[in-house]
C-alpha cells in the first residue's frame, strides 16, 4: 500500500508538472523567432484565468523589466481588479516607467471573462481578455506616444503543481502604435506565463513576456475584500 501511494503521488506531480514545462521549453523556441508579449505598457498577466480565485477587489503592485525593441524598459505599476459577475473581472492600472532615456506614466483598462462552460479541456480554465494600453515617453532627445490593444487567451490548471502554486499561460493577437512625428503600427502575436503563490490574503507572482526581447515580471495582489 505504501509503494502504491508513492507511485500515484509521483504520477500525478508528472501530470501537473507536464504542462507548464512544455509551455516555458515552447516559449524559449518561440521567443527567438517571434515577437510576442502579455501586455504592451501594462504588468505581466500574473493571474489564474478563473475569477472566483481572487476576491471581489483587489489592489496589486508589480514590476516588469527587460527590452522592448532595442532598449531597455523598465514599468513599476499599480493595478486593480473588480470582479464585475462570477465570470468577469474589470482591470485598470497606471505605472511610473523608464524607455530608454525617456520618462512616462503609462495606464490601461482590460477586462477578463471567464469561460466557465468551456469543452476543450477538463483540466484547465479558460478566459479571454481584451486590454488598452496608452503612454507618453519624454526625453530632451525625443517624444513618443505608443499605445497598445491586446486580445488574449489565458489559460490555467485547474489543480495546483505544488503546495498553493498554480501555472497560467497567455497567447493573444496585438496591435502597437508608435507616433513619432508620424504613426506606425504594427502587428504582434503574444506569448506568455508563470506561476502564481496563493498566500492568503493575497497572490504572489512571477513570470516573463516576450516583445522583441524578454521582459520579466514579479508582483503582489491583495485581496481587499
Amino acid at each position: 500500500m505504501k509503494k502504491h501511494n508513492v507511485k500515484l503521488f509521483d504520477t500525478q506531480t508528472l501530470i501537473h508538472w507536464r504542462t507548464p514545462v512544455i509551455f516555458i521549453l515552447v516559449a524559449g523556441w518561440l521567443g527567438s523567432s517571434v515577437n510576442a508579449h502579455a501586455e504592451y505598457l501594462g504588468l505581466i498577466n500574473g493571474r489564474t484565468a478563473k475569477p472566483d480565485n481572487i476576491a471581489e477587489l483587489s489592489a496589486e503592485l508589480g514590476l516588469a523589466a527587460g527590452n522592448l525593441d532595442v532598449f531597455d524598459y523598465q514599468n513599476i505599476a499599480a493595478r486593480v481588479n473588480y470582479r464585475i459577475s462570477d465570470n468577469a473581472v474589470l482591470i485598470g492600472d497606471i505605472g511610473i516607467s523608464e524607455f530608454d532615456t525617456a520618462d512616462g506614466t503609462p495606464y490601461g483598462l482590460g477586462l477578463l471573462y471567464y469561460l466557465s462552460n468551456q469543452r476543450i479541456s477538463q483540466q484547465l480554465d479558460i478566459a479571454g481578455k481584451a486590454s488598452y494600453h496608452r503612454g507618453s515617453y519624454d526625453s530632451r532627445e525625443i517624444d513618443r506616444d505608443l499605445s497598445s490593444l491586446a486580445v488574449e487567451i489565458l489559460i490555467s490548471g485547474r489543480q495546483p503543481v505544488a503546495n498553493q502554486v498554480n501555472w497560467y499561460a497567455n497567447v493573444g493577437y496585438h496591435r502597437i502604435t508608435v507616433k513619432l512625428n508620424s504613426s506606425d503600427s504594427t502587428n504582434e502575436i503574444g506569448l506568455g506565463g508563470g506561476f502564481v503563490l496563493d498566500t492568503g490574503e493575497g497572490e504572489a507572482y512571477a513570470g516573463v513576456d516576450y516583445i522583441d526581447e524578454l521582459v520579466f515580471g514579479i508582483g503582489f495582489r491583495y485581496f481587499v475584500q
